[in-house]
């Protein structure tokens, strides 16, 4: 694995970072930046990552990558709930931190990462594997983000399944059928797509960094708290994937994906979800930044474990 990879998502932060402290860019150009990643750029990147050619041994293996990201979420799920109740957690932070024990960068950073590691059909089995990522930040996720909020406030049940269908699940959807049927769009559609959905991680990337703008750095390591959760994050969570994975028999890319995944750090979105939602994206951010940063050196050590 090529650590540049990491290193250049921590650069894009600092971009967006010193944009923002040098006045380049204002506040309000967040929603923007949230609103095009979500619905436009995130959905095309997933799309084009799964033109992979048909095969029955890759089928299965993706049904069992689908299995085991359902499971993977409900144990982490569990493990979030458990932290929160340990630490008394209450309001907003318990909120964050649980959607960060819950959910990694699989998307912005897993799939460059995969790619490293196991070309084309790493990035195949990363856009399946991310799934239920796509179908749980919508139910899951914003219930966890929104529930600070009064019954009046809150998205109701018909809006978050209206949320279930977002363009990055139809992406997906959409991905898996060409790739069933093996059906190709034309040579110059691909290429389009590709194009705008390579803007994806820089956008992302730079818009945590306009929101760190606004927060030190002091700030930032002054809370214990932030580098427990970044360590449940980044160790805790992938080393028990590989201990139960590496139990049941599983192995190869089977194995390899969901650890890997299982160690991203924090969710790209988490901050843009947490500003739609009205709840700490400044603590979102602190934690995006802080993972990046330590994954930087947990990424390469988990993979060295795992052989």
């Amino acid at each position: 694995m090529d650590i540049n990879k990491i290193i250049l998502l921590f650069l894009l932060i600092i971009i967006g970072y010193i944009a923002k402290k040098a006045k380049f860019v204002e506040s309000e150009i967040k929603s923007h930046i949230s609103s095009l990643v979500l619905n436009v750029t995130l959905p095309l990147y997933i799309f084009t990552a799964m033109q992979f050619d048909f095969s029955r041994d890759v089928l299965k293996e993706t049904g069992q990558l689908v299995l085991i990201s359902f499971l993977y979420y409900l144990g982490v799920t569990l493990l979030s709930y458990l932290y929160a109740k340990g630490f008394k957690l209450k309001d907003m932070k318990k909120d964050v931190f649980q959607y960060v024990i819950i959910f990694s960068n699989v998307g912005y950073m897993g799939y460059p990462i995969m790619n490293e590691i196991a070309g084309d059909q790493g990035r195949f089995y990363a856009a399946i594997y991310n799934l239920s990522f796509n179908l749980l930040t919508w139910t899951l996720g914003v219930y966890i983000m929104s529930r600070h909020q009064n019954r009046l406030e809150r998205p109701s049940v018909k809006d978050r399944l209206k949320h279930i269908f977002n363009p990055s699940l139809v992406a997906v959807i959409l991905g898996f059928l060409c790739f069933v049927t093996s059906f190709k769009l034309p040579t110059i559609v691909m290429e389009t797509f590709t194009s705008v959905g390579g803007v994806t991680t820089p956008l992302s990337m730079m818009f945590i960094g306009i929101i760190l703008a606004e927060i030190t750095f002091k700030d930032m390591i002054a809370d214990w708290s932030v580098l427990l959760v970044s360590s449940i994050r980044l160790f805790i969570t992938p080393l028990l994937t590989w201990v139960i994975l590496r139990t049941f028999g599983f192995e190869g890319l089977v194995l390899t994906i969901p650890v890997v995944l299982a160690a991203m750090p924090a969710a790209a979105n988490t901050a843009i979800v947490a500003a739609r939602y009205e709840n700490d994206y400044h603590m979102a951010s602190k934690l995006i930044f802080m993972t990046t940063l330590l994954s930087i050196v947990t990424i390469p050590i988990i993979l060295k474990i795992i052989g």
